[in-house]
């Protein structure tokens, strides 16, 4: 740097992201410009954390935002096809995700990148709680929780675990995880991907900038992933093919061919978890974790909110939240761990451009009632006809009261929508806290 505010960037998107990478680019002595479409009542908070002497300009994305700006970085939630990015690459001026700014500043430190479309979040956290089982300084974040930028501007990390969406791998141009997770893939986002040849693309960036050296760990399960040729080293994990380096065999989890531990010690509901726990475990192994840590980890670790979590339990009938079930294929694989006939499911919200019709495989024989809600009800309706009892329902509340009336000894009430939540609520979680407060009320009085 040849000096103090000698290169400008522009940081678009005022998040928790967004305000961590101007303190980044703000401590690598950048003059900085703050940007956002929402107005200042809107982002009061945001704004008070910026460092001293940031530019903001709010409201719109005006093309003079790029005038003698010499980087430009990229909040998660913004989207790629932005008239003001698209301006930026004509004009040839850099623009990256907020993830890569932060990889860059960490160079040295093994990063673990986790991307899926679903069970990222899972993973990641467990991940973490491995590392923290050895004895090893772990940052985690990303896409959950701490940004990375934020997890960069800590430092004296041992390792760094970061979730990553598609969105904010199309802006990466240097990241390259020493372990990099591709768990599955199932139609999402469809509406900010053109298609899923191109949602895959997306995800595969995680393995663009690996060499030999490094690791891919892939689902054996997923055929979406059988053909991808990547430059690193392959290691699958599986509940199906015993020959994957992962595995489940004779109700045990192994790890390159030996036991590691009991399924029955896993606290965690369902087969995808298994799944999920399966990953981490390899994963982890090929950071040179000691495998009494990455046991030891399995066993503790109790789940994450809103994941198939029981919530309320009264008459014989678990009430349990899978609110960040957000997409067909979260839905699917949640309902393989429950008995069939036994799941009273809701259903519904926004629903990102998917085929409900994906879902019927996974509900067929399993669904002693589906209850819709919110504005993708018909269209899911239409999809499943004839899978399973059906209702209308419109709100979470009338959804709860239904299934509640109908639920009997032995069954579940499982809210895993299958869509996004913002017709109706704040966020997934909103979504789960309601289910829970409603579920716990209608529980009492059982």
């Amino acid at each position: 740097m040849n000096g103090i505010n000698s290169l400008r960037a522009l940081v678009v998107g005022l998040g928790a992201s967004g305000v961590a990478a101007a303190a980044l680019l703000a401590r690598q002595g950048y003059g900085i410009t703050a940007n956002d479409r929402r107005s200042a009542a809107e982002l009061v908070d945001s704004l008070g954390k910026l460092p001293d002497g940031v530019v903001t300009l709010l409201g719109a994305h005006p093309n003079g935002l790029l005038d003698a700006v010499d980087l430009v970085v990229a909040s998660p939630g913004v989207p790629w096809n932005l008239p003001l990015f698209e301006e930026a690459r004509r004009r040839r001026i850099e623009t990256i995700a907020e993830v890569e700014l932060a990889v860059r500043s960490m160079e040295g430190v093994p990063i673990v990148g986790v991307t899926g479309s679903n069970g990222k979040t899972t993973v990641t956290s467990l991940l973490g709680e491995i590392a923290r089982a050895a004895g090893l300084r772990v940052g985690v974040g990303g896409n959950i929780g701490t940004p990375a930028s934020e997890i960069a501007l800590a430092g004296g990390w041992d390792v760094v675990v970061l979730e990553l969406s598609s969105f904010q791998l199309e802006g990466c141009t240097t990241l390259r995880p020493r372990v990099a997770l591709l768990l599955n893939l199932s139609p999402d986002h469809l509406d900010r991907h053109p298609s899923m040849t191109s949602y895959l693309a997306a995800k595969a960036r995680i393995f663009a900038f690996q060499e030999a050296s490094d690791v891919a760990v892939l689902n054996a399960d997923d055929p979406a992933l059988a053909g991808l040729a990547v430059a690193s080293r392959i290691v699958r994990f599986s509940l199906k093919d015993t020959a994957a380096e992962a595995h489940v065999a004779a109700g045990m989890l192994v790890l390159d061919g030996e036991p590691l531990l009991p399924r029955s010690e896993l606290r965690l509901l369902g087969d995808h978890n298994v799944a999920n726990a399966l990953a981490a475990a390899l994963a982890a192994s090929r950071l040179d974790v000691p495998r009494t840590a990455i046991a030891a980890a399995l066993r503790d670790f109790q789940g994450l909110p809103h994941r198939h979590r029981i919530v309320a339990e009264s008459g014989g009938v678990r009430w349990v939240d899978d609110s960040k079930g957000t997409n067909v294929g979260a839905t699917a694989a949640g309902l393989a761990g429950y008995p069939h006939g036994t799941v009273h499911l809701i259903l519904g919200g926004l629903g990102k451009g998917q085929d409900f019709r994906d879902l019927r495989p996974a509900t067929e024989g399993k669904l002693a009632g589906i209850y819709l809600i919110g504005e993708a009800a018909r269209e899911i309706a239409d999809a499943l006809q004839g899978v399973a009892p059906l209702e209308l329902c419109v709100t979470l509340d009338e959804a709860v009261r239904r299934a509640a009336s109908r639920a009997r000894p032995g069954d579940t009430v499982l809210l895993s929508p299958a869509c996004a939540s913002f017709d109706q609520f704040t966020d997934y979680a909103h979504r789960g806290d309601e289910f829970a407060r409603l579920a716990c009320g209608v529980a009492g009085g059982a």
